[in-house]
């Protein structure tokens, strides 16, 4: 006091600021010990079940034992680093006043930050979160729960559902196995059937059947399916089980009947609550079998209809194979085999031939039954060949009156009677050359899969003969299919074209025919293709075939020179 009462006004001032420090650091040393102590995370309420002394030392447990309470700790060493320091003139004016200035503030601002450090403490992920200065929008958020659907297929769902006409009938558990390791990178082979499993948002497509029309979509996770219907949808893996609808099979490891082991056969549906496919074998007489998955041993899948109409990408181009297979203007052709090998490249069945010789063995009156007796039909790959792999014999095509390019019914007896007075004149005329005959009905085995196939493949099959035989019948001229194969060997394949009537003695041969079979030519107008007579069911991929692979100058029809037999 007599010093701050002296006259000096420097040594008063340096007293009074030195003083003035000493109360601030004070203050604030106590502010941050209180600070800290509100701050802090309280201790969690003992148990009931403990005595006094056991809460008291539930309550103050060590602050690094396992329980994650924190106790209160003093720091010296920050509190001294609180008291170092020389004081802030501009601080100092603010500070005047005593020790409860301005805490009120403090306080009710301390009091709404307490309920939320006391929440995030509790959680210790937000806990760390917080203390690290990020956000987590996630933090706190439940799992999601689950809806309520209907019965699902292939996971326990009841049985006894009626086929639905889609491939499938009912549903059930233990019929489809889990996806294989590979599927997760690759996805399903193009091709290959799948049923439609698992759909929440669309449960009425559960236990249809479509068949894999691009591969898997790395970036989505997604593949293209093709629908019965023609439509496109877009599935995960996860909602695909590949089966053997439509598939070529072989049946084995059947005991009740092994009479049918070896047999080749088609699968049909699929009863999921039975876990057995509707098998229809290829000789077309007997009634489909049930025959269990691990029972049938897959051959081979060929190209649908349903793939070549696709709005996704088409397995081939006619016209590209065409060209592949044989020149479209006349040029020689590529040896046999490697026209075969070509077919099973782009997934078509090799066709199957009728032996001229062995067509020209039968008796009189025999039904077109007599097609199946042995050694009339003659695989492809059968066909005997030189050394250069051409043909050594003639191949010829045989146009009948129909309304579907491969019908699943046999001839008719009169068309039956003059291919077999034609297959006896024609080993008449050349005995030493072997003639096979590529008939519609004949081409291959009688399974539906395959008929399908084999109408894709059908300008292929008509570009590997040498020659085309329309049976003149009487409404020949308005059948879809016979313009389109007229056109296909008449003007773009540059080949001849021979009339056969429906009565009357055939003739081959004559003085000045040369290499042709016949030297009777006569002029014939063929009509447009898409204006003939044809199945609704066919005619989209009548009309999408004769685009591709007739020229620009036989699309509109033509007039041909055919010659008479």
């Amino acid at each position: 006091a007599p010093l701050l009462h002296t006259g000096a006004p420097r040594a008063r001032s340096a007293a009074y600021g030195r003083a003035r420090g000493r109360v601030r650091r004070a203050w604030c040393a106590g502010r941050g010990r209180r600070l800290r102590r509100r701050m802090a995370p309280k201790a969690k309420r003992p148990p009931r079940g403990l005595s006094k002394e056991g809460r008291e030392a539930k309550r103050w447990d060590d602050p690094g034992s396992d329980s994650g309470e924190e106790a209160e700790v003093d720091h010296p060493q920050t509190d001294q680093g609180l008291q170092e320091g020389n004081p802030d003139d501009e601080e100092s004016e603010d500070m005047k006043g005593s020790d409860s200035d301005g805490a009120g503030d403090v306080n009710a601002e301390l009091d709404a930050q307490a309920p939320r450090k006391r929440a995030a403490t509790k959680k210790g992920a937000a806990d760390k979160d917080a203390d690290e200065g990020l956000w987590d929008p996630l933090a706190g958020v439940g799992p999601r729960k689950k809806r309520k659907t209907g019965p699902q297929v292939g996971k326990g769902a009841p049985a006894g559902k009626p086929n639905d006409g889609n491939g499938v009938a009912g549903s059930g558990a233990g019929i489809f196995k889990d996806l294989p390791s590979w599927t997760a990178t690759f996805g399903f082979p193009e091709g290959s059937a799948v049923c439609l499993v698992n759909l929440q948002k669309a449960p009425h497509l559960n236990g249809q059947i479509g068949i894999v029309g691009a591969g898997l979509d790395r970036a989505t996770g997604r593949m293209q399916v093709i629908m019965r219907d023609g439509t496109v949808k877009s599935l995960k893996q996860d909602n695909l089980r590949e089966v053997l609808c439509g598939a070529v099979v072989r049946i084995h490891g059947l005991q009740g009947a092994p009479e049918l082991n070896g047999r080749i056969a088609e699968c049909g549906d699929l009863d999921v609550a039975a876990g057995r496919y509707m098998v229809k074998l290829a000789d077309g007489k007997e009634t489909p079998k049930k025959i269990k998955e691990a029972n049938l041993e897959l051959v081979r899948r060929f190209v649908s209809p349903v793939q070549m109409l696709s709005a996704q990408r088409q397995p081939f181009v006619w016209s590209e194979e065409l060209r592949r297979v044989g020149v479209a203007d006349g040029a020689q052709q590529r040896p046999w085999a490697e026209q075969l090998n070509r077919l099973a490249t782009i997934g078509l069945p090799a066709p199957r031939l009728l032996s001229a010789e062995a067509l020209s063995y039968l008796p009189e009156g025999t039904r077109p039954e007599g097609i199946g007796l042995p050694g009339v039909q003659i695989s492809a790959d059968k066909v005997p060949v030189d050394d250069d792999g051409k043909v050594l014999g003639r191949v010829l095509a045989v146009s009948l009156e129909r309304d579907v390019c491969i019908p699943g019914e046999p001839m008719r007896p009169s068309d039956f009677a003059r291919i077999v007075a034609a297959a006896r004149a024609l080993q008449k005329y050349d005995p030493s050359r072997p003639t096979f005959l590529l008939q519609p009905q004949t081409c291959v085995k009688p399974l539906p899969c395959l008929r399908e196939s084999a109408m894709c493949a059908w300008p292929l099959y008509l570009q590997m003969c040498q020659a085309l035989i329309c049976l003149d019948t009487t409404y020949r001229a308005h059948k879809a299919w016979c313009r389109l194969e007229a056109l296909l060997v008449g003007v773009c394949f540059a080949k001849p074209v021979y009339m056969l009537s429906t009565e009357g003695e055939v003739a081959i041969g004559g003085h000045s025919s040369g290499w042709l079979l016949s030297d009777r030519a006569e002029e014939a107008t063929i009509a447009v293709p898409a204006d003939g007579q044809v199945l609704p069911a066919e005619r989209r991929l009548l009309e999408k075939l004769a685009g591709e692979a007739l020229t620009d100058s036989a699309r509109g029809g033509a007039k041909l020179t055919v010659y008479r037999l």
